[in-house]
């Protein structure tokens, strides 16, 4: 009966010693994925970026969300001072567009703007 409970003992701490390196590996994984990049902090980061939207309107006649100051982007439709100064802050927290379908994140633009304004801006070279 001794022999069981020996066993018993030595495979407990066996398994408490495994267990202990898997998760010791895996968080240093995890540090090693963060530290290149490829683990994000950011809800963002964690979206996969959508193909820019594919636009008729050249991209020298439209307004440029990365560019634009205040006034220049009061005159778009639906588009006041304040979503316009949204927009501002938007890119000042977050730094520059990376496609016009990013502009679903600024507060008090929702789908329906979004679908206006496709056409008549853009983030730079398109």
């Amino acid at each position: 009966m001794g022999e069981k409970q020996t066993g018993g003992k030595v495979g407990k701490r066996l398994w408490s010693g495994w267990a202990g390196l898997v998760t010791a590996l895996v968080l240093c994984a995890m540090a090693a994925c963060f530290a290149a990049g490829q683990l994000a902090l950011e809800p963002l980061a964690l979206l996969p970026s959508p193909p820019p939207a594919q636009s008729q309107v050249p991209a020298e006649g439209r307004v440029n969300l990365n560019t634009a100051g205040l006034e220049e982007l009061d005159t778009l439709p639906g588009i006041g001072p304040v979503r316009a100064q949204a927009i501002l802050d938007w890119r000042e927290e977050h730094g520059p567009f990376r496609y016009v379908e990013e502009l679903i994140y600024v507060s008090g633009i929702g789908e329906g703007i979004l679908e206006e304004l496709i056409d008549l801006v853009s983030v730079g070279d398109e």
